[in-house]
């Protein structure tokens, strides 16, 4: 019986008539290969037996030879392995929907995706024992040695799910269980009474299990899985894009903020500085990092950043404590009315956005006084190294912001040695707005105080050449002497990039 359009019986007989010609295929090679040999010996000299090239290939190729000796590459004797190939896929795939069948008469919800996995196929007994343990933490008494032995199983056996099961299991499990077990990941508090016991899990451990179920579920599970996991979707309400209507320094403005997936591929011919563009939110001390690291180390970015099958998108972070991760989010991003991101963007691709976003899921867990995007405006570029590299950042400031026509001690000479030594540099400017008004006219808008900027190399002369992470388009590099630097720049930092 035919299963929301497939029928496994029928493709299943496909696939051993598959196998079928699979085995006859270098018998078939042989054949046609003796023909055209007998041919081509009986023709006169200077005469092809094929006006083929791939058949003409094939004359004095009679002798049987494995494929690992470089024989049967060509067709029809290649057609054995691809063949090959092609039946034990399809069986792999016809299991799996015939696991997915016996879920769905059972009761379990599917979606159809789930048919399209190349998994091992769904079990039902391991959804039940998923499911039953995570309703079973309603009614247990952790007691004073805290829940961590019982977070951990439950997270093992979630984390053992294929997707199609991990699926099945959020669709099945209550609201109420899964916003309970959120509740118990997040409390790392002691109890009073034992200051030596262990609650919920640690933020690396935590962000890995919710970061393999994200990958996993359907976009049907989406909305509920983010409702009971609320930190799997960064909070942009608290940022002035959103409580201002733009960003004031840039200029840009908005309206009609929302989610919207957008249609632009993640990366497009490499990663390169000239990617990223800083827009409404006011994170320029990380975005400076981001476009100063691409600009050093492109392929470190590229390896970074990951598409998962059902259209999340995972991007490696270091969390506070140097654990190493991959955060998981849905393709969703900040959005105006007009269609266009508000987040930092590329040229048609869009990776620095999901960069910004993994790194406002994971920073966001540094304080309790603002979260998700609002919590990665306005900081110093030094701390965004860690959560990029795993490595910590150095000050190369001496002296630091030092009022009016001295606002550093920073010789461009060190900044030279940091950058061709291979380390990411960034430079800050100061909270000072006669600045603005009394800066040289040829770095036009491109400049601005309070603002971070990432150093893109040097002149012959020593002049240092610098990047607005605003994006090179609408903001050209800037080209600094050590006594424009003394008065516009300062807060020179670096660090290692991998």
């Amino acid at each position: 019986m035919a299963f929301r359009g497939f029928d496994a019986g029928k493709l299943t007989g496909l696939a051993d008539d598959l196998d079928t010609l699979a085995g006859q295929s270098g018998r078939l090679h042989t054949q046609l290969a003796s023909v055209l040999t007998s041919a081509q010996q009986n023709l006169p000299p200077g005469q092809n037996a094929s006006r083929d090239p791939d058949l003409q290939d094939l004359v004095g190729d009679v002798i049987p030879m494995p494929a690992v000796f470089g024989g049967r590459r060509r067709l029809p004797g290649s057609l054995g392995a691809e063949l090959g190939d092609m039946q034990a896929s399809m069986k792999r795939r016809i299991k799996q929907i015939e696991g997915v069948q016996e879920l769905a008469a059972r009761g379990y919800p599917v979606n159809d995706s789930d048919l399209f996995l190349d998994e091992n196929p769904p079990d039902a007994k391991k959804i039940d024992d998923a499911l039953r343990q995570l309703q079973e933490l309603q009614g247990k008494d952790f007691g004073t040695d805290g829940n961590r032995d019982d977070l951990e199983k439950v997270s093992r056996e979630l984390d053992g799910l294929t997707a199609a099961e991990t699926d099945a299991l959020v669709s099945k499990a209550s609201p109420k269980d899964l916003a309970f077990y959120s509740r118990l990941l997040g409390n790392t508090d002691d109890s009073f009474w034992n200051p030596f016991d262990e609650n919920g899990l640690p933020e690396d451990r935590r962000r890995d299990t919710l970061s393999r179920m994200l990958s996993k579920i359907g976009p049907e599970n989406f909305g509920k899985f983010q409702t009971a996991f609320p930190g799997m979707q960064p909070d942009v309400t608290n940022t002035a894009a959103w409580q201002n209507g733009g960003n004031s320094q840039n200029g840009q403005t908005n309206s009609g903020i929302h989610w919207e997936t957008p249609s632009d591929p993640l990366i497009v011919d490499g990663v390169s500085a000239d990617d990223v563009n800083q827009r409404q939110f006011g994170d320029c001390w990380y975005v400076a990092s981001l476009a100063g690291l691409a600009q050093k180390d492109p392929k470190f970015i590229e390896e970074g950043i990951r598409q998962n099958p059902n259209g999340t998108v995972s991007v490696r972070v270091w969390d506070k404590n140097g654990a190493y991760q991959w955060v998981t989010m849905t393709a969703d991003l900040p959005t105006d009315s007009n269609g266009s991101p508000i987040t930092t963007y590329g040229n048609g691709e869009s990776w620095p956005a999901y960069y910004e976003k993994a790194f406002a899921m994971v920073y966001s867990d540094d304080g309790d006084d603002k979260r998700g995007y609002g919590g990665i405006e306005g900081d110093d570029p030094k701390k965004s190294a860690p959560y990029l590299t795993g490595k910590e950042g150095d000050d190369l400031t001496t002296g630091g912001f030092l009022g009016i026509g001295k606002h550093s001690d920073n010789n461009l000479a060190d900044l030279k040695k940091a950058f061709d030594s291979g380390k990411v540099v960034t430079v800050s400017t100061p909270d000072d707005e006669n600045l603005d008004k009394d800066h040289p006219k040829e770095w036009g808008n491109t400049y601005c105080t309070d603002h971070a900027y990432y150093v893109r190399g040097f002149t012959a002369d020593g002049k240092v050449v610098l990047g607005n992470p605003w994006g090179v388009s609408g903001y050209p590099p800037i080209t600094v002497s050590q006594d424009q630097f003394d008065k516009y720049f300062g807060g020179a930092e670096a660090f290692d990039a991998p």
